[in-house]
């Protein structure tokens, strides 16, 4: 289980543009959820379908956060790991 977390680490910190193409795509999978959000909020009539619409929208929204997150992370924490990883 080590030994695959740290090549996971090791393959993630080693593309920075991979990791930056990353947290595009996440901000724009956040922003897309919670614009859902609010057109079911203001435009949709209040029923069921509105309520499924903003689920959907806030599943999607978390979604682009944690898509954002493992961008961010193989960007710098990650990238800082596999820097010293190299040197030994």
């Amino acid at each position: 289980m080590k030994n695959a977390i740290h090549k996971l680490a090791m393959k993630l910190g080693n593309n920075p543009r991979s990791a930056l193409i990353k947290m595009i795509q996440g901000g724009l999978i956040f922003v897309f959820g919670i614009l859902m959000l609010m057109v079911a909020d203001r435009v949709l009539a209040e029923s069921l379908s509105q309520e499924i619409i903003a689920l959907f929208g806030l599943i999607l929204a978390g979604c682009g956060v944690l898509w954002t997150l493992v961008g961010y992370l193989s960007m710098s924490v990650l990238r800082i790991y596999h820097m010293i990883k190299n040197k030994d």
